[in-house]
């Protein structure tokens, strides 16, 4: 006599969980690889900043309490050493040295989010300010007419 007996129900006994709750699968596989962009980022930020490598590697290891080389600089740079990946914890120095925040830009490429500068962040504030002011009063309104005022 046999130990397991079939079901006479094939049906599945669990029912399939959503994995990532929607986000994500508006993006096609692959879509955000973002590897050749931070590369060239890198390379772009550190020809125009005015600075040598080792400039920037000796800044990046005072910043980060990390040691970071000219040599770690070049193979984040370089075509040839597709295993080599720049930190992302890295990047707030990287940028801060070089003035260039072009790297930043090539992460959030894609994902519909952005750098903004100060007067931008202020045009916004001042945009959420009157959307807010305009609230009240619509509400004022509403209070007053209950009132016949």
């Amino acid at each position: 006599m046999p130990k397991n007996r079939p079901s006479s129900d094939a049906s599945p006994r669990q029912l399939p969980l959503p994995m990532f709750g929607g986000r994500s699968n508006a993006f096609r596989a692959g879509m955000l690889a973002r590897k050749d962009a931070v590369r060239e980022a890198l390379t772009h930020g550190l020809s125009n900043c005015g600075l040598s490598r080792e400039d920037v590697a000796q800044e990046m290891s005072r910043l980060t309490g990390e040691h970071i080389s000219r040599g770690h600089l070049d193979n984040w740079c370089s075509e040839g050493k597709r295993d080599w990946r720049f930190p992302a914890e890295y990047m707030t120095a990287f940028c801060i040295i070089t003035g260039d925040y072009g790297l930043v830009a090539a992460v959030l490429d894609g994902t519909g989010q952005g750098l903004a500068d100060e007067e931008t962040r202020s045009f916004a504030e001042l945009g959420r300010a009157i959307v807010e002011e305009r609230k009240i009063a619509a509400k004022l309104r509403g209070i007053k007419g209950n009132f016949g005022i």
